[in-house]
């Protein structure tokens, strides 16, 4: 192997084909815009070509700032960059009070002395913004009679959970709790308290509260810790007060579930059972009331041989703006337009925003990249697709996670390392072709830990390693009353939360498309089974991690 393949090897990114800055220029403000300035400040340019095209972008982050001191010669952006790298050692020492406020977080805050917080606090005042705080992280003891609320109440949405729980979790008196309920910001607190497992304190406080005007997350969230500590007549006022406030359908259809394992009415289930979205909790009421769900397409006939296939993400763009503004009345014009057989990723997506709720897309475009896989990995691949990004193959995340799978820069990275196949630029992240083996790479870490579709799309949402932590740590998702219900319902991360209760339904009904039908109740009741959902908590001879080692 010559030497120039193994430094491309080891420095995979760089030999990439270059982004040029003419290519950026043409492009109109966008993600997308942003993701190749990104890819281009990465690259061997000057001061200028970085300056060209770092004043391009339409949001600027401490990421893209980082990444631009590192080519700028402009002394403002090295002097900001320099200073929010400052480690917390050498927070005392920083003389320039705009350095100073540009260091100082409350993660690096918590490890100082409190004189040396006080001595912050006085240095600062209120210069550039409240550092206030600074002075409340000095005192012994938060949410207590001898405590201001509001105070309190902003240093703890603006620190960690592990803060949480080491200076927060304790009962909360009535008078405090009155005033808690009071404050801005009360909202966000409830949610963040109820979705950690260890600030049990606080939680046994906040099922006290009996009534309130609040919004939806608020009301829901405070009911369900209501039921979880059995104050039933104070779960069934915020589940109802939730529902009257439910925008979309999956919110409307979650509060029926609850209210329904609270009251246990006919009725309600039935109403839940007869709901157009295909979600968790509908499939569920479907399931028990022996309804199958039939509001679902799975192909569209196609005419012509070449067409669209919404893999450029600057052209995807201007479509799906003219789509997100199309009616019913011009929708069959539409659809006409992108006819063919490379396209019905395209249609089936214009079909699906025109006649939402009623009619739901579950098409299968590429098969062709998945002849390896079987049935069940083929399920949970479109599952896992369908939730990313419909099918559309040409779509860029605010962070940068490419293509059909969405996958991030640095796994594609490390994924080109261990698979044959390799990509020329990240643009071929675009091209399904690339992006399906190269997703069907990365899950094969998680399939030999993980055998439940929720935590699987947990992993694959948000790190193997955070799911390990969620199951191991919590003690949530085991043998109770409502489970796994109330754990999937309070997984702290909503991205994460909301992502895998959607895989779960679409991998229900891709299994029935592909001929193998699963019900929906089975793979709840495994989720709180470790030896049939995880390797984590009970390893057995029959996973296959524990196969694997003795082979």
């Amino acid at each position: 192997m010559n030497r120039s393949l193994l430094l491309c090897i080891a420095l995979f990114s760089s030999c990439f084909a270059d982004v040029t800055l003419e290519e950026i220029t043409v492009h109109p403000p966008s993600p997308e815009k942003n993701f190749l300035i990104w890819q281009y400040l990465h690259q061997d340019i000057n001061a200028t070509q970085a300056s060209d095209a770092f004043y391009q972008m339409d949001r600027v982050n401490q990421r893209f700032l980082l990444d631009y001191a590192q080519k700028t010669n402009e002394p403002e952006i090295i002097y900001t960059a320099q200073c929010l790298q400052k480690p917390a050692s050498e927070l005392t020492t920083i003389d320039a009070d705009d350095c100073l406020y540009l260091a100082l977080t409350p993660a690096k805050a918590q490890s100082l002395q409190n004189s040396e917080r006080e001595q912050l606090a006085t240095k600062l005042g209120n210069k550039f913004g409240d550092v206030q705080w600074l002075r409340t992280m000095n005192q012994e003891s938060h949410f207590t009679p001898f405590s201001e609320t509001t105070p309190s109440l902003k240093l703890f949405l603006i620190t960690t959970p592990t803060y949480h729980q080491e200076h927060f979790n304790h009962p909360i008196d009535t008078d405090t709790l009155k005033s808690l309920i009071a404050s801005k910001g009360f909202g966000q607190f409830a949610y963040s308290v109820i979705t950690d497992p260890k600030m049990t304190f606080v939680q046994a406080s906040l099922s006290e509260v009996s009534g309130g005007c609040f919004d939806f997350q608020t009301h829901f969230y405070l009911g369900i810790n209501a039921l979880r500590y059995g104050r039933n007549d104070s779960a069934l006022f915020h589940l109802k007060e939730a529902q009257k406030l439910a925008n979309s359908k999956m919110d409307q259809d979650r509060t029926s579930f609850w209210l329904y394992q609270l009251k246990g009415e006919t009725l309600i289930l039935t109403t839940l059972s007869q709901s157009l979205d295909l979600n968790m909790y509908a499939l569920w009421a479907k399931e028990k009331m022996g309804i199958k769900a039939e509001n679902y397409f799975t192909t569209l006939p196609t005419r012509q041989k070449n067409s669209f296939t919404g893999d450029n993400p600057f052209v995807w763009n201007a479509l799906n703006d003219e789509i997100m503004v199309s009616t019913k009345e011009n929708v069959v014009d539409l659809v006409n337009r992108y006819d063919g057989e490379n396209s019905l990723a395209v249609q089936a997506y214009i079909i699906e925003h025109t006649y939402s709720p009623y009619i739901h897309n579950f098409t299968m475009p590429y098969d062709a990249y998945m002849t390896t896989l079987t049935i069940d990995q083929k399920a949970f691949l479109y599952a896992l697709m369908r939730q990313e990004t419909r099918m559309i193959p040409g779509l860029i995340s605010r962070s940068f996670a490419l293509g059909l799978m969405q996958l991030m820069p640095f796994n594609v990275d490390s994924i080109s390392k261990a698979l044959p196949l390799k990509v020329s630029s990240y643009s071929d992240m675009f091209n399904p072709a690339y992006n399906i083996p190269y997703a069907i790479e990365h899950m094969k870490h998680i399939d030999k830990t993980l055998f439940n579709p929720v935590l699987k799309a947990y992993a694959y949402n948000g790190g193997l390693g955070s799911t390990k932590r969620l199951i191991i740590n919590t003690g949530q998702f085991l043998q109770g009353k409502y489970e796994p219900f109330i754990s999937m319902e309070l997984v702290g991360n909503t991205e994460n939360r909301e992502y895998g209760k959607r895989v779960l339904a679409n991998y229900v009904i891709y299994k029935k498309i592909l001929g193998e039908e699963v019900t929906i109740t089975s793979l709840l009741d495994s989720l709180v089974q470790p030896t049939q959902s995880d390797c984590f908590r009970a390893p057995t001879s029959n996973s296959p991690l524990v196969q694997s080692r003795t082979e």
